[in-house]
């Protein structure tokens, strides 16, 4: 770290130390978990430093301070999203390996399509890996190979740059509609139950999420169509490329029959008596299972991110601690005197501010799971103070933070595209595509709201 960076976060550690020794009202258990948590986005933000180990850290800090309990550091490991996040992982591997994959690659780069249909397609093949791969740089070391093959078939530097942006960007928009397509979404869903008492279902948000990230998407593949494709371009027949062909394997048919049926489970949740993350680990059994499964227990442990496990683990400590502490309601009742928005405020300057909170914040937080675990505890206390559903208020911010694509820092999906040999893309080609995407994006959460979320059981 140079040296002007190390002055930076002296100066912004030695701010918030400030920030936080003055307010009286402040006993020390929020005083720390405001430092902890304050240190630990200033050391995401500005230096390059592991993010899980940062939290890691911030949460032993902490215990280390007395602020919370030893035991909530076993909580955090313990927590239903952790294990959820686990069979999901090894989920991902086995289809990967069972050659699932590799069909849907085929599905996807099919001969004779167009370029711009080929476009098309992949924005349809790579949704469905939301429900599937719950890391987006997961789904991008999947598709990465997929792409080489594109563009190493079809040698067209127009086509390469257009595709490049387009799978991590479909990634990213797709995120939002599964529940599992980020950890980061079972990290608010444990925030909002600890904090309302209510839960957000598979099903439940795979109805408002779905239709709103489909049509992301479209939206997605239209523009970088349009904005680095000319149309003798898109017109033109894509390369073939060579793809496995035949009846399925048995390997392949054992694979679809766990997927389908955790699926299934996922989505009747609250019929049977299966937990989301007892679904996902049983899932995991049986793929791992001797004869029946498709991967022994070695490969499925080493398919796990247990830096992304640790991460999630540390972030509900800290903001759990924002909530135990009395430190987000603090947070909260400073910016409500504030902030001029009160109960009376019209809903859509509500919605307004809270998608643009939701979108701004990858700027200067590059994690979701940080994202949500430092915004989303006060913003459900602030729900309560001005009489919000907190449910809709957790919906909705995680809609807007899962806006990335401003920076490439501010996604794994498109730095795993970026930074390849051969750099097709560029920092600029991203900032004009966001011009573009960020407000259309903001206009979609509106017309979703008011089409949509709030005929369903989203209404503010």
């Amino acid at each position: 770290m140079s040296s002007k960076r190390t002055l930076l976060v002296a100066c912004a550690l030695a701010a918030l130390c400030v920030a936080v020794s003055l307010p009286e009202s402040l006993d020390w258990p929020a005083r720390a978990a405001l430092l902890a948590f304050g240190g630990a986005a200033i050391f995401w933000t500005l230096t390059e430093l592991n993010g899980a180990y940062v939290a890691v850290a911030a949460a032993l800090s902490l215990v280390a301070t007395r602020a919370v309990e030893q035991q909530a550091l076993i909580d955090g490991l313990g927590s239903k999203v952790v294990w959820l996040v686990i069979g999901t992982f090894v989920l991902g591997a086995a289809v990967a390996k069972s050659g699932l994959a590799g069909r849907l690659t085929a599905l996807i780069t099919g001969g004779g399509t167009t370029v711009g249909g080929l476009m098309w397609r992949m924005t349809f093949g790579i949704l469905p890996l939301a429900f599937l791969i719950p890391s987006t740089s997961g789904r991008a070391a999947i598709l990465l190979p997929l792409y080489r093959s594109l563009i190493e078939a079809d040698d067209d530097e127009r086509l390469a740059r257009a595709v490049g942006l387009l799978i991590p960007s479909v990634i990213v928009i797709s995120t939002i509609c599964s529940l599992t397509g980020a950890g980061s979404h079972l990290v608010a869903v444990d925030l909002l139950e600890r904090l309302s008492d209510k839960t957000i279902g598979f099903g439940q948000w795979m109805l408002w999420g779905l239709p709103f990230g489909l049509l992301a998407c479209l939206v997605t593949a239209f523009v970088i169509g349009r904005l680095f494709l000319d149309r003798e371009t898109r017109e033109r027949r894509v390369a073939r490329v060579e793809a496995e062909a035949g009846p399925l394997s048995a390997a392949e048919w054992r694979t679809g029959v766990v997927v389908a049926a955790m699926l299934g489970l996922w989505l009747t949740e609250g019929y049977h008596p299966f937990g989301i993350a007892t679904v996902a680990v049983a899932g995991a059994v049986l793929l791992t299972m001797p004869v029946v499964g498709v991967l022994d227990w070695d490969e499925g442990v080493e398919a796990v991110n247990w830096s992304l496990i640790l991460f999630i683990a540390a972030s509900l400590v800290l903001g759990r601690a924002l909530i135990s502490t009395g430190a987000a309601k603090w947070l909260i009742s400073s910016a409500l005197t504030t902030s001029g928005i009160t109960d009376d405020s019209p809903t859509l300057v509500v919605l307004l501010a809270l998608s643009a909170l939701g979108m701004s914040a990858h700027l200067y937080m590059v994690s979701h799971t940080a994202r949500v675990a430092a915004l989303l505890p006060p913003l459900l206390l602030l729900a309560q103070a001005l009489h919000l559903n907190p449910v809709a208020v957790a919906f909705l911010a995680n809609a807007g933070m899962d806006y990335c694509l401003t920076l490439p820092i501010s996604s794994k999906a498109l730095l795993v595209f970026q930074g390849g040999e051969r750099q097709v893309w560029t920092s600029t080609d991203l900032l004009k595509l966001s011009a573009i995407l960020a407000p259309a994006y903001t206009a979609l959460i509106v017309a979703a709201y008011y089409l949509l979320w709030s005929r369903t059981g989203l209404a503010l």
